[in-house]
């Protein structure tokens, strides 16, 4: 009985397993039959079959792999990137086949095509290899897709498409029209352009500057192999994930590179021998506040913008070592002093004034704190102090009213109205030092920052002339009307940039010719097409006179004029050099600047705090932003000879003064007090621009009233 019971069971064992042999045998030669009709279809059936299942087809004429969507990418003016601008994160960088290294192209068509060159997009011979090996180990083991299937799935099917039948006829129908069309180096080109190599990387391109920081171009054996391997599956290939994986994958590429004979047996183990060093996905973003300048610059000027996805190629006018001076110069100052004079942002413009080109941009300490992305530089404005100065005494001289002599009592001064946050209460301006001079010549007036005396040349110069004067040389700003602006405008106490106040400084060192900002030198769109080359002839206006300009620079550039303030020989002045430089603070020592320039190199230089809270130990522009001054453009001038400029023609010289025609010789009409408000009481709700006015000029109060505003 037991031994019944056993041969009943073993020949039931034996039907399970024949049943088991024969719904594996018939799964076999289905598989084999699916694969021999993929192999037949293309040759056979396709027309009819793709007519009938597969439906219409796109058309595969007009690809270009300068016509995939990639990434924008900023240079600085000697072609180092700062910047490559993808798409979320995603990043294609196209570039031409000659300019890839031969080991990514070898190693990619050895693992993914061995047969690229020799076949017609199908290789039938490599479906059937791929269908055995599929079957025999129970899953996909190896793929049968030629590059041009891949490429097509890619760019018409999409990168994960259901694994159906017509799926496949679509793909090889499509890879055959595909090498009809287009020769194998511009469909290698295609491919190799689009597959994602994973980290967000389309294209070798990408991947190279991704996964090594290289280029395509310069990839060598081993990084290439590694790259082959990952399309596959980039995800477990990839070094960064699973690094024992990427190996093996690496060997596999390189078997295959050997077995086609591209490389030998050395070349492979050297390869799989070398030592890659791996990044993970970064932005390399340098220079972020100027970046976003140029950005906003190419959205403004050209309407470019990244989102177009058009490969736009833009070479800025940054010097990226100039850049990294000015960023460190910022910083350590900030470092060693911001804490005892609490202020803790900076900002730094330099341009080259003869053609206007932004040479450093630095648009706050940090960019990546919380506020950062606030350009210091540009975008925001604060009152630039004594600084806007400069734009007060060149209208001056320019009016022929007064000279660099020109005689100026330094006095105390009550204006009836302009104090108060309303404007409405008196308003008496002091100097700096909280003190009074005497009578000074223009040229000391300018240089020692004196308030008073300037506010006397702005008003016998008019408001209106300033402002004019001001815009003409660049500050783009004062935007309102004219009416806006009072007499606190010579103190700088309406909102400037940093870059506003470097174009002013610029105008003057190229003898008044005004240059805007340029931070684009060149633009090629994705074609390799020029889109834009700046010319500086054709950004440029004579603002001001080759002589005013000489007058102010003269004055600006001796350091006599400031030494009873500043003291002589400090930070505004840089040995064995001549510079022409102005300091400013505002109103309760909230911003601190200084402004300089030589003929090669114009740089202005803000500190303070982003919201707006006051600096500590009555923090001055010659002890903030000063020395930031100095320190960069000591080396940044450091391998310049000195220059400065000659006499022009139209200029009459007396000892070391110069004088435009026919102003030696003026009245002293600033030497004597203001002229006094004819009223001893008024009611600043009904008081008139007339009862306001004597000999037509804003006047003083004869008495100091209890409500009064001092201010500088």
């Amino acid at each position: 009985m037991p031994r019944r019971r056993l041969s009943r069971y073993a020949f039931h064992r034996r039907l399970r397993l024949l049943r088991r042999s024969q719904r594996r045998s018939k799964g076999r030669r289905a598989f084999l039959l699916l694969a021999v009709l993929i192999l037949a279809l293309p040759v056979m059936v396709i027309p009819a079959f793709a007519a009938e299942s597969v439906g219409n087809l796109p058309a595969v004429d007009g690809l270009s792999a300068t016509g995939l969507h990639q990434d924008m990418l900023i240079f600085d003016r000697h072609g180092t990137l700062i910047d490559d601008i993808g798409d979320h994160g995603d990043h294609r960088i196209v570039v031409p086949l000659n300019s890839m290294s031969a080991f990514v192209k070898q190693a990619t068509i050895a693992i993914e095509d061995k047969t690229f060159y020799k076949n017609n997009g199908v290789d039938f011979a490599g479906i059937t290899r791929a269908a055995v090996a599929d079957y025999s180990h129970h899953h996909i083991a190896q793929g049968g897709s030629t590059i041009s299937q891949q490429l097509v799935k890619q760019v018409f099917i999409g990168p994960n498409p259901p694994p159906t039948i017509q799926r496949k006829i679509r793909e090889a129908v499509l890879a055959v029209d595909l090498n009809s069309r287009y020769s194998k180096d511009q469909i290698l080109e295609l491919y190799l352009n689009t597959i994602y190599y994973g980290a967000q990387s389309y294209g070798a391109e990408a991947a190279a500057r991704g996964f090594f920081h290289t280029t395509a171009h310069d990839l060598t054996l081993g990084q290439a192999a590694m790259l082959a391997g990952l399309p596959q599956a980039p995800t477990q290939n990839s070094p960064l994930i699973n690094p024992t994986r990427a190996k093996a994958r690496q060997a596999e590429v390189l078997d295959a590179m050997v077995a086609q004979k591209m490389i030998t047996p050395s070349q492979a183990l050297a390869a799989e021998n070398e030592k890659l060093q791996f990044f993970y996905p970064t932005n390399q973003l340098q220079a972020p506040h100027f970046v976003d300048y140029v950005l906003q610059v190419l959205d403004k000027q050209f309407h470019i913008r990244p989102s177009d996805r058009k490969g736009y190629r833009v070479y800025t006018s940054l010097d990226l070592n100039v850049q990294h001076l000015a960023e460190s110069v910022v910083k350590n100052q900030i470092d060693r002093f911001g804490n005892y004079y609490d202020f803790h942002d900076g900002a730094l413009v330099a341009m080259d004034p003869k053609t206007g080109e932004v040479l450093a941009m630095v648009g706050g300490d940090n960019y990546y704190r919380p506020g950062g992305q606030i350009n210091m530089a540009t975008t925001d404005t604060r009152q630039p102090g004594s600084s806007f100065k400069m734009f007060t005494y060149t209208a001056a001289i320019e009016s022929g009213r007064l000279n660099m002599l020109s005689p100026i009592l330094d006095q105390p001064m009550i204006f009836p109205l302009g104090g108060g946050k309303d404007g409405l209460k008196p308003y008496a301006p002091i100097n700096y030092d909280k003190r009074y001079h005497g009578t000074l010549p223009l040229k000391m007036a300018m240089g020692n920052s004196l308030n008073i005396p300037a506010i006397k040349v702005e008003l016998t110069t008019g408001i209106p002339a300033v402002l004019d004067t001001a815009r003409r040389m660049g500050v783009t700003s004062l935007n309102q009307d004219d009416s806006h602006y009072g007499i606190s405008l010579t103190l700088g106490g309406y909102g400037v940039s940093p870059l506003d106040m470097v174009t002013g400084a610029s105008t003057l060192a190229t003898m008044g010719v005004r240059h805007r900002p340029a931070p684009v030198l060149h633009i090629q769109d994705g074609l390799g097409k020029t889109v834009f080359n700046y010319d500086p002839n054709k950004n440029q206006f004579q603002a001001i006179s080759p002589q005013v300009a000489f007058i102010i620079d003269s004055i600006m550039s001796d350091d006599r004029n400031r030494c009873m303030s500043f003291g002589c020989g400090g930070d505004l002045t840089l040995p064995g050099r001549h510079v022409g430089a102005k300091t400013g603070t505002t109103q309760d020592f909230r911003d601190n600047w200084t402004v300089g320039f030589t003929p090669t190199l114009a740089t202005a230089v803000w500190v303070g705090n982003p919201d707006y809270h006051p600096l500590a130990h009555n923090s001055t522009g010659i002890v903030g932003a000063a020395p930031i001054w100095h320190q960069f453009m000591t080396q940044a001038l450091a391998s310049q000879p000195d220059q400065w400029y000659p006499v022009p023609a139209g200029i009459n010289q007396i000892g070391q003064n110069y004088f435009l025609p026919g102003t030696q010789s003026l009245p002293a009409t600033l030497a004597g007090r203001w002229p006094v408000c004819r009223f001893r009481s008024f009611n600043p709700y009904t008081v008139t621009d007339a009862q306001l006015t004597v000999n037509g000029l804003p006047c003083v109060l004869g008495y100091t009233p209890r409500n009064l505003d001092q201010g500088g």
